[in-house]
C-alpha cells in the first residue's frame, strides 16, 4: 500500500530557550491539514517535548490518521529527531546532552533515528558528525533555502549508505503538504518506518519555503512570543549561539526593544519585505563559508 508521509512537522508546543513559541501551528490544526491533503501518517516532532501526544493522539485516529511519535532533540552537537518512540522519553532527555546519548536514548524508547537537515548553515544539524550516527538522513528540509545543504545531505546519504527521507521541518500551516514520503508498507507506524529504512520510499513535493512566507512565519512568531522576548531583552538571552551572545550587548538592546515594538505595530509594513531580502542577502555570503566547509568535508568521505 503507498502511503503519503510527512515525517517532520513541529506544533506550538515546541519547547525552545530564548523564543518559546517557535511554531504556530496547533496540533489539532496540524491534523486536520493533513487530512485535507491526503496525507496518511504524520511524525509532529516538537523540539525536547512529547506533551502534544495527549492532546492529538485520540484525534488523529478518529480523523484516520497514523500518528507516528516523534520528538527532536537539541543536544550538544545539533538537533537529532527520535520517530516512534515512546512519549515517557520526555522524562530521561536534557535539553544540551551529549549527540551519541541521545541517539542511544532513542532506540532504549523504541524509536528510530532520524537525522534533520544535517548541514544547516546556522549549525543546528549535526554535520561532520553524521559519521557516527547511524540513522535515516533527511535528504531534503524545506528550510534548507540555499540548496547546498539538501545537496550534500544525499550525497552524504549514498556515501554512507544510510536510508534517506524527506521532511517539510512545517512551522507553519502552509508548509505541512510540502516534502511527502510516499511509503510502500502498511498502514501504521512500524511498517512505514521499517519500509523507509529498507529503501521502500519515493519522495515528491520536495520545495522550499517562500520568503514570503518566512517573513509571516517570524512576524507571527515575534507576536505570540512577544512577553517572553521583551523579558530576555531585559534579563539577557541564554547565550546558545554566537548571535545570542551578541543579543546581549547593552549597546545593542534599545535597537532590539525598537525593532520588537516596530514589528508588532508594523506588521503589514512594506519594510518587512525589505529587512526579509536584505536578510537573505547577508544569509547567503554567509552560507558560503559553511558550504565551503562542508565541502571539504564531503571531499574527504
Amino acid at each position: 500500500m503507498k502511503l503519503n508521509v510527512q515525517l517532520h512537522l513541529h506544533t506550538i508546543e515546541s519547547k525552545r530557550q530564548n523564543v518559546p513559541t517557535e511554531s504556530v501551528i496547533r496540533p489539532k490544526q496540524a491534523i486536520d491539514i493533513v487530512k485535507k491533503n491526503g496525507i496518511d501518517a504524520v511524525a509532529v516532532t516538537d523540539h525536547n517535548t512529547t506533551r502534544y501526544v495527549s492532546r492529538i493522539e485520540k484525534y488523529a485516529e478518529k480523523k484516520g490518521i497514523i500518528l507516528i511519535k516523534g520528538i527532536e532533540m537539541d543536544t550538544d552537537s545539533g538537533h537529532l529527531i527520535g520517530l516512534g518512540i515512546d512519549e515517557e522519553i520526555e522524562k530521561k532527555f536534557k535539553y544540551g546532552m551529549d549527540l551519541l546519548e541521545a541517539a542511544d536514548l532513542i532506540k532504549d524508547f523504541g524509536g528510530v533515528v532520524y537525522i534533520p537537515h544535517v548541514f544547516d548553515i546556522r549549525k543546528k544539524g549535526i554535520g561532520t558528525r553524521v559519521k557516527e550516527v547511524d540513522g535515516i538522513i533527511e535528504v531534503f528540509n524545506a528550510m534548507n533555502i540555499f540548496g547546498f545543504e539538501n545537496k550534500y545531505a544525499d550525497i552524504v546519504a549514498d556515501k554512507l549508505k544510510r536510508p534517506k527521507a524527506v521532511g517539510a521541518d512545517a512551522h507553519t500551516p502552509a508548509m505541512i503538504p510540502y516534502c511527502i514520503n510516499v511509503v510502500d508498507a502498511e498502514p501504521d507506524e512500524y511498517s512505514i518506518l521499517k519500509n523507509i529504512i529498507e529503501g521502500n520510499v519515493e519522495f515528491k513535493d520536495c520545495r522550499y519555503i517562500t520568503l514570503r512566507e518566512l517573513k509571516e512565519w517570524v512576524l507571527k512568531r515575534i507576536s505570540l512570543s512577544y512577553v517572553d522576548i521583551k523579558d530576555n531583552i531585559r534579563n539577557g538571552w541564554i547565550p546558545d549561539d554566537w548571535y545570542m551572545i551578541l543579543a546581549n550587548n547593552r549597546f545593542i538592546k534599545p535597537l532590539e526593544n525598537a525593532v520588537l515594538e516596530f514589528g508588532i505595530r508594523t506588521k503589514n509594513s512594506k519594510i518587512w519585505d525589505f529587512v526579509t531580502y536584505t536578510s537573505y542577502f547577508f544569509a547567503y555570503f554567509y552560507s558560503e563559508f559553511t558550504r565551503r566547509e562542508f565541502n571539504t568535508f564531503i571531499l574527504t568521505l
